[in-house]
């Protein structure tokens, strides 16, 4: 079972759109900067409104998070796990993996598992390397602070692609799928800061699990395991959970 794991995820790092979807995520981190140098109007509004102390830093995580990496993970989520089963059914080889010692349920969760693997992946390949990057372009950059917001976020991608898995797989088709993901994560992307700009709707937006992983960015001076634990932990539970319902929905397919 684990050399099965480890075999389909060194496949679906050998894809075309994980090619892709690296390369969305490369151009996110060469495109930043530009992005701080002339912010929209809006943006402006919005971080004079809440980055009071005008940190750099802040600044830059405030753009970096919200108006790349969520973005990022409204799309690349539904890119990796575009096909998770329903290619093999519509390709006419799931019935023949049916007839194996490997449950359908079983095998959504390897498959799942291993487009979450390659979304980690791509976090770590392209985070890690954009530290020196960043340093050389932003002023205040804390390479520390940045990495463990990073990976508080990480888990909120792993979540996404789990869930992006299982919703396709609940609609049953391929296309009708990945828009229905696509749009379900729009909307979780767009309700994500809510409770930083509307405090009094801190509490409700913790339901949201993206928002789980901003939560970074309101403890920027202080990113203590004490801050990011919590989050990491709800998002695990939250992705373990997304994969057993995709994996009983699968159960139900018709081969």
């Amino acid at each position: 079972m684990t050399r099965l794991q480890w075999l389909d995820y060194r496949a679906a790092l050998g894809e075309r759109k994980t090619y892709v979807a690296a390369a969305l995520m490369i151009y996110a981190v060469l495109a930043v900067p530009l992005l701080l140098a002339e912010p929209p109007p809006h943006v402006r509004e919005v971080i004079a409104a809440w980055l009071a102390d005008e940190d750099p830093f802040a600044l830059f995580m405030f753009v970096w998070i919200d108006l790349v990496m969520n973005k990022v993970i409204a799309f690349v989520p539904v890119i990796l796990a575009s096909g998770v089963v329903l290619r093999e059914r519509d390709t006419r080889v799931l019935g023949l993996l049916a007839a194996k010692p490997l449950t359908l349920g079983r095998y959504f969760v390897i498959r799942t598992v291993s487009a979450c693997a390659v979304m980690l992946t791509l976090y770590a390949v392209t985070q890690v390397p954009a530290v020196a990057w960043f340093h050389g372009q932003i002023a205040g950059f804390r390479a520390g602070t940045f990495l463990a917001a990073m990976g508080l976020h990480a888990c909120a991608a792993v979540f996404a692609t789990a869930f992006a898995a299982t919703v396709m797989v609940a609609v049953g088709r391929r296309g009708a799928g990945a828009l229905v993901a696509w749009m379900l994560l729009g909307v979780m992307v767009g309700l994500a800061l809510v409770g930083f700009y509307q405090p009094d709707w801190y509490a409700l937006t913790l339901a949201n699990p993206l928002t789980l992983g901003t939560l970074a960015m309101g403890n920027l001076q202080q990113l203590s395991p004490a801050v990011l634990l919590p989050p990491m932990l709800a998002l695990l539970a939250w992705t373990a959970v997304t994969i057993a319902a995709g994996a009983r929905l699968v159960r139900k397919m018709e081969v």
